[in-house]
């Protein structure tokens, strides 16, 4: 998927990513819509270090699918050719329909995820085109929770 290829490795391109997906993209679940609100960027390479990104260390997901870690889940992101990988966090979420937020990223997952049936279907949820008619005011702030090996400058 070409939105989620990083090339220029800076915070412009987050910003543009993080636009594109709170403008034109929603989750959908097996019973809700959802606008993501809040997202976190994590991104490791050889020219753009960042001590906090997870491992690939059990699974090694390609840009697009789910990665699940232990603070929650991401949009993996991945550069084959620079050898770059990392993840957008979903922190907060907003259900379409019913206007409910959902906050934090292990909120979120609970949120997203749950509700299939374990013996008799596939995961439905999925990240599907939704344009918005409002665009929301991007801020960027320092991300939350990062322990000490990640207090080293970021980007």
């Amino acid at each position: 998927m070409n939105l989620l290829n990083i090339v220029k490795e800076n915070q412009e391109e987050f910003k543009d990513i993080a636009e594109k997906i709170f403008t034109e993209y929603a989750i959908k679940t097996h019973d809700s819509l959802f606008r993501m609100i809040e997202l976190e960027f994590y991104w490791n390479s050889s020219s753009h270090a960042d001590n906090s990104t997870y491992l690939r260390k059990y699974v090694d997901p390609k840009s697009g699918e789910w990665f699940f870690h232990y603070s929650g889940v991401d949009i993996a992101l991945r550069n084959e050719e620079t050898g770059g990988y990392g993840g957008i966090l979903i922190r907060s979420i907003i259900d379409i329909n019913s206007k409910e937020i959902f906050k934090g990223p292990q909120v979120c997952v609970m949120r997203l995820f749950s509700g299939s049936n374990a013996f008799g279907e596939f995961i439905q949820t999925k990240i599907v085109e939704h344009k918005f008619d409002n665009n929301p005011m991007i801020i960027s702030k320092p991300r939350k929770g990062l322990g000490d090996k990640a207090k080293k400058k970021w980007c």
